[in-house]
């Protein structure tokens, strides 16, 4: 749906929410005209083909797989499963390969020599077999024998790449139908992501999917706390990465990650939570999300404190901050 100053608005499901709280909030969506879902795939809390079946088939609204590691499947399944998806529900199937996060991968020994090169790789196989071509040859981390699908998709869907740094946004614009940038990416790095997108050739199609962390209530501060202890534990887990430095908090990230994450999380500044997530009052939640539209995000995927009552807060988008956003 269009909505003036605002990108396409959906939710990020699958990590946090138990399997039954996840169709809650599906349902919620759509009854709040959302735009779109998406999936994680978080080890080992819900596996993303499973559920996005499942929410295809209970809602109308498009879904995103956002994104499964590159290495836990052999290419060839993971694209059986696409087209599965793709030909039970034409037009509704996106579907997102990323590097994953290392230490699940350590835990399975699957973490790949080249995480770039897996990832390459694994869309450009994806792509192959979902365009109906047999795929042969040895790659980074998989060998396929002539492998071809029974059914592929009459169209295939878009492909899209959960990646960060430049090199990785290099390979999204040759080789990802769009790109998902994980939570924390504030304006500034949204920006400087579609600009290293465009250098590298991304074309205007080249869909940018932000995931933001979310929290709404008539009162600020009460929103910043109930989303601190989230925004803390992805903040200070890896407080060096390219977005942290981007965005210019890299230096004090890591010197109070250095003092462990319990202690540190409530001294982390009240600014970055503003400039990093969409929270506060219904209308600074407006603001934060057509902040990301001119920046450059397409969509943005809310993600809510898992203590918190999702679907009453995505009735409070409906009906606060959406109108919130058309009054500016």
């Amino acid at each position: 749906m269009s909505r003036a100053g605002l990108p396409s608005l959906g939710l990020v499901l699958g990590s946090s929410q138990s399997p039954q709280d996840i169709l809650t909030a599906a349902a919620a969506a759509e009854r709040a005209d959302l735009d779109e879902l998406w999936l994680g795939e978080d080890y080992f809390f819900t596996g993303a083909f499973a559920t996005a079946a499942t929410l295809l088939a209970t809602t109308r609204l498009p879904v995103g797989i956002g994104i499964v590691p590159a290495t836990t499947r052999h290419p060839a399944v993971t694209a059986m499963e696409i087209a599965t998806l793709a030909g039970l529900h034409p037009g509704r199937v996106r579907a997102g390969v990323g590097l994953g996060v290392p230490e699940w991968l350590d835990a399975m020994e699957l973490r790949p020599r080249s995480p770039l090169g897996a990832v390459r790789d694994t869309l450009r196989g994806l792509r192959t077999l979902l365009g109906g071509d047999p795929l042969s040859g040895e790659f980074a981390s998989f060998t396929a024998h002539d492998v071809t699908l029974e059914h592929p998709p009459a169209t295939p869907p878009p492909l899209y790449a959960g990646v960060g740094g430049p090199k990785a946004l290099r390979l999204s614009a040759a080789e990802a139908d769009g790109t998902v940038l994980s939570v924390l990416a504030g304006p500034d790095y949204v920006r400087w992501a579609r600009e290293r997108l465009a250098e590298a050739g991304a074309g205007a199609g080249h869909r940018v999917v932000v995931y933001a962390l979310c929290m709404i209530d008539d009162d600020r501060d009460a929103a910043r706390a109930a989303l601190r202890e989230l925004f803390g534990l992805y903040l200070l887990s890896g407080p060096r990465n390219p977005m942290s430095e981007v965005q210019g908090i890299a230096d004090e990230a890591e010197a109070l990650a250095a003092r462990g994450i319990e202690a540190a999380i409530l001294d982390i500044p009240d600014e970055w939570l503003d400039r990093l997530a969409v929270v506060g009052t219904p209308g600074d939640c407006a603001r934060r999300l057509a902040d990301l539209a001119e920046a450059g995000a397409d969509a943005v995927a809310l993600a809510f404190p898992p203590d918190q009552p999702i679907d009453k807060l995505v009735e409070r988008l409906a009906a606060d901050v959406i109108p919130s956003a058309g009054a500016r």
